[in-house]
């Protein structure tokens, strides 16, 4: 157990970088133990203790049942608790539909929902049991609208929107709130992989490239990571008690033209 028995707890998926690196942040910053799981390993659990946080890392492939099972199981046996679930991990591939290969299909559903699915699986339990939980699963705007050479990617972030609806509906009776965020460009390794790859392939120097894209939102920029890591620690927080089954689009605008 915690020497604080008052201090929350968050699972955070994907907490290596990127948005999960800064939601694992945020929530330490504002008295969470933070537990993250990720492939990657990083210095985002080193940062937290160096300002006095609480976080601990944990290597973990979301579509990996038993690594999913022992890693619940290794958060409840340290803190007693689970407070809060954050889903952050995905993958993306993007290429025009008939490129894509089976393999490429079945692990962007894999990590993308059935990373989703396995930490609900094993934590609800607990949840239920403790008398209370929010989760906040991360969509995206490729679950809204379509875009071009995002089709699988797209079809995996719907899910998570519908997913997350049923889910609130199934956990309400257990005080266990579901959202989810569906953010639009955000400024991180993955989407600048993205945009670097989209660069070569069209011939244009990836800043201008970068600055063509931001004019997508009426807000004309790709978003900090920390501004979608504020959208999540709202809905996991108290402030948003009175919400479930819930999707906040945290897209600058993008689609609302």
């Amino acid at each position: 157990m915690t020497p604080k028995a008052d201090k929350k707890v968050a699972i955070i998926t994907g907490g290596a970088r990127g948005i999960g690196a800064a939601t694992a942040k945020i929530f330490a910053e504002r008295g969470f133990a933070v537990v993250v799981l990720d492939t990657l390993e990083s210095n985002v659990c080193n940062e937290i203790k160096a300002k006095g946080g609480e976080c601990i890392f944990i290597k973990c492939d979301v579509s990996n049942e038993d690594q999913i099972k022992k890693a619940v199981d290794e958060t409840v046996k340290k803190y007693g608790k689970i407070d809060a679930l954050l889903n952050i991990a995905g993958i993306i591939v993007v290429k025009p539909v008939e490129e894509i290969t089976l393999e490429e299909f079945r692990r962007l559903f894999d990590v993308n929902v059935g990373g989703v699915f396995l930490t609900v699986k094993y934590v609800v339990p607990y949840m239920k049991k403790q008398g209370y939980g929010a989760i906040v699963n991360v969509a995206s705007i490729s679950g809204h609208i379509g875009q071009v050479r995002h089709s699988v990617y797209g079809a995996t972030k719907g899910a998570i929107i519908a997913f997350t609806k049923q889910l609130a509906v199934e956990l309400a009776p257990y005080n266990i709130r579901v959202n989810s965020v569906s953010p639009g460009a955000v400024d991180t390794e993955m989407l600048r992989s993205d945009v670097m790859e989209e660069s070569k392939r069209l011939g244009v120097p990836f800043e201008e490239l970068k600055k063509e894209r931001e004019k997508d939102a009426l807000i004309p920029k790709w978003a900090d990571p920390k501004e979608i890591a504020e959208a999540i620690y709202f809905l996991a927080s108290d402030a948003a008690s009175y919400i479930t089954g819930t999707d906040i689009l945290v897209d600058g605008g993008y689609t609302a033209k």
